[in-house]
């Protein structure tokens, strides 16, 4: 048999998927009284709110109120002008110009080259051209007479 091998569930370890059983009959039939209720307002408050309606249109404080209600607010020009606007705006200098393409710029070709330029620079103005006609005196002193020759000749 097929369903001789389902699984079974004690009522202790019932869960609230089926405490619909387990529930009091009172506590199902909350909802009827209520809603019958609820029916009832609607049904007998409908030509009070249509009074209410009418003397609300023809006095001159509710078309005030109408009118300054109904009015254009401009919320979506300033919306549009403050904070639309600035986002694109801001994400372009920023984020772009200054972050992206700066660091872009500092760490790629020209940066490097940038770099390179500079320490040429440095490196030529600690060079002076001037190549010695005696050797030094660690050279004369081990007694070596052959002929010395500057640093920049000897790259």
């Amino acid at each position: 048999n097929f369903w001789a091998n389902s699984p079974f569930v004690l009522p202790k370890n019932e869960i609230l998927a089926e405490s619909e059983f387990a529930a009091p009959t009172i506590t199902k039939l909350i909802p009827i009284p209520f809603s019958t209720s609820g029916a009832y307002v609607a049904y007998n408050v409908n030509p009070v709110a249509d009074q209410f309606q009418r003397a609300f249109q023809t006095s001159t404080i509710s078309n005030r109120l109408y009118s300054f209600f109904n009015k254009r607010w401009f919320f979506d020009q300033v919306l549009n002008d403050f904070l639309v606007r600035s986002f694109p705006r801001f994400g372009y200098e920023v984020s772009f110009e200054a972050l992206d393409k700066g660091a872009i710029e500092i760490l790629g070709p020209y940066g490097i080259s940038y770099t390179f330029r500079r320490l040429a620079e440095r490196i030529s103005q600690l060079q002076s051209g001037f190549v010695e006609g005696r050797p030094s005196r660690p050279v004369r002193r081990a007694g070596i007479s052959r002929p010395y020759y500057h640093y920049a000749f000897a790259m």
